[in-house]
């Protein structure tokens, strides 16, 4: 749920945590297309850039392999997300169903300072494209920067006021 997301993400950038202090709480599910309820589809592919990786660990005295998440989100240039799942369809198909993509034109990584006191949030430089009337191309409407915290916040519950009202205006 999108709650349980937010909560998560909150207690990510929060605390202070190294590459190793990794916890069980996911921010999705890594093996389904899209986070469940979130605002964009974010498939297993971006589970790197959302951190969330098989680690090992030791339960029982028995070693054995287990989704983690940590806080070193790594969205990067090219990195194209859609609002469907149905993107991922012939194309002429899916552009019948997108309403919002975003492309990430620049970024840099966001996890713990060198110090590991203080948290780099990074930043992500992303286009936002919604269909022309036909439906036959993504249209490149404005581009935003915020952190790369922020922009996974976006992908679990979409724009903020602002951003809302502009996309809104792109889509009439």
């Amino acid at each position: 749920m999108i709650e349980d997301a937010l909560s998560i993400l909150d207690d990510l950038i929060r605390e202070k945590r190294s590459r190793e202090n990794r916890t069980e709480n996911l921010l999705k599910d890594p093996s389904t297309q899209c986070g469940d309820g979130w605002y964009m589809c974010v498939p297993s592919c971006f589970n790197d850039a959302l951190d969330i990786k098989r680690t090992e660990r030791v339960k029982s005295r028995k070693k054995r392999l287990v989704w983690t998440q940590g806080s070193w989100f790594s969205f990067k240039r090219g990195d194209t997300v859609y609002d469907t799942p149905d993107a991922y369809k012939v194309w002429s198909e899916a552009l019948k169903s997108i309403n919002l993509c975003v492309q990430i034109k620049m970024a840099s990584n966001a996890g713990p300072s060198d110090g590991a006191s203080e948290r780099f949030s990074g930043s992500v430089a992303f286009a936002i494209l919604t269909p022309n009337k036909a439906r036959s191309k993504l249209v490149e409407r404005a581009e935003h920067t915020i952190s790369q915290d922020d922009f996974v916040r976006f992908l679990i519950a979409g724009p903020w006021e602002e951003l809302q009202s502009k996309i809104r205006g792109f889509q009439e």
